[in-house]
């Protein structure tokens, strides 16, 4: 790993705290121990692999083939070195900087803008205005990806201390993640078509909008997205927490998640989220319970010379509960069948 020269910032001196000082001639040796940095989920990327694993449940169960091969493990993710987030160039020169604006332009680059509008970014916040330097920088623990429990430190009650008093908050018994009635917009993708992914190098999906999936995770209900995986006529569903960084001021209504048709259609067994008609994937709108169990009756479809074609009598897909969520209880469905009124 590329190591900074000269840096008078205290990170820069824990980063290079270790390293063996070589006697004249002698090539320098590698530190005995790594330095924290490079146990970070930023350094090692390790996310990607875990949960793709099949002994974690993932994608690896249906293709049977290693992440790298499907093309999920890429070099240009993984940050090795700190000029990356904080190189910045003045009169010809590289300096070491912690200015906020070369950050953000290297989280940009890396994990994109978000298109949806959101509250935070119209007031001009930006990504460290609630990520932690331990989330960026690691803290000498190895963890498996960032929806593990612990890994992030950004919570919304930081800055909102005052939402525990309202009555929204109050009756949920701060259960449910802010996220479940703030966001404004999930991408759900069906389709991912991984042969295509492995042979041509490019994906192929169906993105779907409008549906928010309710799962438990670190002991709080919140959002999961929804993936759908195609491989020779197989087909893998995968759940996972979610945070869409396109947040509301206001808040969904009760009636958004309690007593609705789609709880009900959960209850009967009769929920089909999307189905296939006049040639393209058609979905419903709204909060969608999970419940372990459940059966998922979308459209499995493969692509066939750029059109895509419904599978006939698609095997039962493959379930996956990923990034440590579980499905809701039958109690927290039963409470979700109790209408809440107007509010």
């Amino acid at each position: 790993m590329k190591k900074p020269l000269v840096c008078l910032c205290a990170f820069t001196i824990v980063f290079l705290a270790g390293v063996p000082t070589p006697a004249p001639g002698e090539e320098p040796k590698p530190p005995a121990e790594a330095n924290f940095f490079e146990k970070s989920l930023h350094y090692t990327n390790r996310g990607i692999e875990f949960v793709y694993s099949k002994e974690h449940g993932g994608l690896e169960r249906l293709t049977g083939l290693p992440a790298s091969a499907v093309g999920c493990v890429k070099a240009k993710c993984h940050v090795q070195t700190c000029d990356t987030c904080h190189k910045k160039e003045v009169d010809g020169k590289a300096i070491y900087s912690l200015d906020p604006v070369v950050a953000q332009a290297a989280c940009e680059k890396c994990h994109g803008v978000p298109k949806s509008p959101d509250v935070h970014r119209e007031k001009g916040m930006r990504c460290m205005s609630c990520h932690s330097t331990r989330e960026v920088h690691g803290d000498g623990v190895v963890y498996d990806t960032y929806m593990q429990p612990g890994v992030l430190d950004t919570r919304c009650e930081k800055c909102h201390s005052e939402i525990r008093k309202s009555p929204s908050h109050t009756v949920h018994k701060g259960k449910l993640d802010c996220s479940v009635c703030h966001v404004r917009e999930i991408q759900t993708c069906l389709n991912c078509h991984l042969e295509t992914r492995i042979k041509e190098g490019k994906d192929v999906q169906i993105e779907l909008s409008g549906m928010f999936f309710l799962v438990n995770h670190d002991g709080k209900v919140t959002l999961a997205n929804f993936l759908t995986c195609v491989y020779k006529n197989r087909v893998m569903i995968t759940l996972a927490p979610t945070f869409s960084h396109s947040i509301t001021r206001e808040g969904r209504k009760c009636r958004d998640c309690h007593g609705t048709q789609i709880v009900r259609a959960v209850v009967s067994k009769s929920l089909v989220p999307a189905w296939w008609e006049n040639g393209e994937v058609k979905n419903l709108q709204g909060v969608i319970p999970v419940l372990e169990g459940m059966k998922w009756n979308v459209p499995y479809l493969n692509y066939e010379s750029g059109k895509w074609v419904p599978i006939a009598d698609p095997a039962e897909p493959l379930l996956n509960y990923s990034g440590f969520c579980t499905p809701l209880t039958r109690e927290q469905l039963a409470e979700l069948e109790k209408a809440r009124g107007a509010s």
